[in-house]
């Protein structure tokens, strides 16, 4: 009994760290691309950006994503506070120069960083970090359950998780954070899930696809060649509207017909620029490949746009970070109640595409191999 009070404060301390940094994050990246969206030409300078995040990250000896994920697994005590500094500046520097990058990436891994700063559980802060930078503290708490295994999911991990998750996203907006609304208007019915459940399976096959390219740019490209690539594609083609985070386009992909390869576009661009080292995560990105593949197919498939949209927009995230539980909560806390059944079979059916299309590419690489 003695412990608790210490554990109290250090969960409140990872959610104080984390929701601040939160807000920072969200402010500071508006900003970055109020900045890029007025100086295009700041794109030729991607690759400089790139090679100095990945200098702060050697300087700093933080090492992303990856470092969580290992000390999840095996708890080495290898993440440092430095990763929370290393990680804001390197996504600023890709969003600055147009890089095609996201934010939970971030949020995440910063809120691990000060969950090992204040002595906590890294769940605790990987709650806190995506529960606040998206508004969603249910799908924090479930996010940071599934990316490290429901079945060590006990109460004693649960309740500190969900209390930082919320405690964070208080802090966030009290820090003035604010989040997109994005609304589905038009409901098919409970039919609909069996065309959710269809769409699944191609929203599961965008995020193979991005997972496939991105590892190709892991292994193929270099930072340097990487932000070349992508300052040149957007320069070339002008579509600045696949730089950043591109969030005006995923509002736009609930009320009006999207490009039939917006989501292409996108998925190759975050490919390119994750894949080749640059900071910032996926998510975002991911909600534009889904709510713009869902807006293209919702002529074909004869179904809302604004509720595709709205279901593409979570199932390319949970296929592609393989975690449907979240992603359909997350769904519930963006959407409303409706959304429940629609959203869970989504998920799933996207989930499963995703892990099946993964074990036939690897089945049919090993036979042309031998």
């Amino acid at each position: 009994m003695a412990e608790a009070p210490g554990r109290l404060l250090q969960i409140l301390a990872t959610a104080l760290l984390a929701g601040t940094s939160s807000a920072f994050l969200l402010w500071s990246l508006d900003r970055a691309g109020e900045w890029f969206a007025a100086h295009h030409a700041m794109v030729w300078l991607l690759p400089a950006a790139g090679w100095l995040t990945q200098w702060l990250y050697r300087r700093s000896g933080a090492g992303g994503m990856a470092e969580v994920l290992a000390d999840l697994a095996d708890p080495q005590k290898r993440v440092s506070s430095k990763m929370a500094p290393a990680v804001l500046t390197g996504t600023l520097l890709t969003h600055l120069c147009g890089g095609s990058a996201g934010r939970e990436g971030t949020a995440v891994q910063a809120g691990a960083a000060w969950a090992a700063r204040a002595g906590a559980d890294l769940r605790i802060g990987i709650a806190a970090g995506f529960g606040s930078v998206f508004g969603t503290p249910w799908a924090g708490l479930l996010y940071a359950s599934e990316i490290s295994g429901l079945r060590a999911a006990t109460p004693a991990v649960l309740l500190p998780c969900l209390l930082a998750a919320f405690a964070a996203d208080g802090v966030a907006q009290a820090w003035g954070a604010q989040h997109t609304v994005y609304r589905i208007t038009t409901w098919p019915g409970w039919p609909g899930t069996v065309g959710a459940a269809a769409a699944g399976l191609l929203f599961g096959g965008a995020a193979w696809l991005f997972h496939l390219l991105t590892a190709l740019a892991r292994r193929h490209l270099s930072v340097l060649a990487g932000g070349a690539l992508v300052a040149a594609s957007l320069s070339a083609s002008g579509a600045w509207q696949f730089a950043g985070l591109g969030v005006p386009a995923i509002a736009a992909a609930f009320t009006a017909p999207a490009g039939a390869g917006d989501w292409l576009a996108k998925l190759a661009l975050t490919a390119v620029t994750v894949g080749s080292g640059f900071r910032g995560g996926e998510a975002t990105p991911l909600f534009f490949i889904g709510a713009t593949l869902g807006n293209a197919l919702s002529g074909p498939l004869g179904l809302p746009r604004d509720w595709l949209a709205g279901l593409g927009f979570v199932a390319v995230f949970a296929a592609a970070t393989r975690t449907p539980l979240a992603s359909s909560v997350m769904a519930v806390e963006l959407f409303g109640p409706s959304v429940v059944p629609f959203a869970l079979t989504a998920c799933f059916s996207a989930d499963r595409a995703a892990a099946t299309a993964q074990r036939l590419w690897h089945r049919a690489a090993g036979s042309a191999a031998r």
